[in-house]
């Protein structure tokens, strides 16, 4: 019979653990958070540093960076009217000041999958 206990408590201890590790989220210096419940965005997005709790299951936590982000485009050549070729090279900077308009404005859930494209 101890042993059946035994595995009985492993289980719910292995149980406990999951739910508590899947309700636990980091937000680094150079990350900022949305918490997202069933795809809505809930409360004010996370800009400080540390160890956050959500509901597990329930809740998603969609991360946005903080610093500077770049895209460059290809360098194409493009003709003048004096038929001359100049070669542009595009580029553009920017950085996420209002995360939950971000979010909302992109349309997709996993930020990162977004700069991938």
């Amino acid at each position: 019979m101890s042993k059946i206990r035994l595995v009985a408590v492993l289980v719910a201890f292995g149980v406990a653990l999951y739910i508590l590790m899947s309700s636990i989220y980091t937000v680094s210096e150079v990350e900022q958070a949305i918490v997202t419940q069933f795809g809505m965005p809930v409360g004010e997005p996370v800009t400080s540093a540390g160890l956050k709790f959500k509901l597990p299951f329930i809740q998603e936590v969609n991360l946005n960076d903080k610093r500077v982000l770049e895209w460059d485009g290809n360098p194409s050549d493009m003709p003048t009217k004096d038929k001359l070729y100049v070669s542009v090279d595009l580029f553009a900077r920017w950085r996420i000041v209002e995360p939950l308009q971000y979010g909302r404005r992109s349309g997709q859930r996993d930020p990162k999958r977004r700069r991938q494209a």
